[in-house]
């Protein structure tokens, strides 16, 4: 929800260098102050004689030129581990890889089934070729034994007829026929028989 938000413009490497520069930038002239205080303690301690103070003074000029000789490694620091990226921290399995979709062609372009509904055709198919015809789209896998009347079948097409005159069901897809069974155990009832083509 905040993604992309970026008020103080700190984001990424450029934000990170950035807030290194204050840092940097605000330590340069503390180590200016310091240096100059240096100075004037041991120029103090040799005008005055004094060689605990020379030498104090002398100590502070040392540190702070260390100070500035470490401040001026970590800006490069900064700036080599900015440029590193969050990639290169990641252990080898966890980096961001290459994703390929292979996506397969589809089996069939119809996208509404084709519908033979044979009480309704005229003429009308005799029971044999209403048979004839389940067996041809289902590729043999509805069968239909004595005293079952067809009353329907629905199936996709495979390719770009998708009318019910072709007669090819797409494999992988259902062929579905309703039927009326005449000699069913509790009387004649209405049945749908699916069958997936291979």
């Amino acid at each position: 929800m905040l993604d992309g938000i970026d008020l103080w413009g700190l984001s990424g490497p450029g934000g990170l260098n950035a807030v290194a520069a204050i840092f940097l930038g605000a330590a340069v002239i503390f180590l200016g102050i310091g240096v100059v205080l240096g100075v004037v303690r041991w120029a103090g301690g040799r005008v005055s004689s004094s060689s605990n103070s020379s030498q104090k003074g002398l100590k502070m000029v040392v540190a702070c030129v260390l100070g500035g000789a470490v401040l001026g490694s970590i800006g490069g620091a900064v700036q080599w581990g900015s440029s590193l990226g969050t990639a290169s921290l990641m252990p080898e399995a966890a980096r961001p890889g290459q994703v390929v979709i292979d996506r397969q062609a589809p089996k069939t372009t119809c996208t509404s089934r084709a519908v033979r509904d044979f009480d309704d055709e005229e003429p009308m198919l005799t029971h044999e070729q209403r048979v004839a015809l389940a067996n041809e789209v289902s590729d043999g896998g509805l069968t239909v034994g004595p005293g079952v009347q067809i009353i329907s079948l629905k199936w996709y097409p495979t390719g770009t007829d998708c009318s019910a005159k072709n007669t090819e069901a797409a494999s992988g897809t259902e062929v579905e026929m309703r039927i009326y069974d005449t000699v069913a155990v509790e009387g004649a009832e209405d049945q749908v028989r699916k069958h997936t083509v291979d």
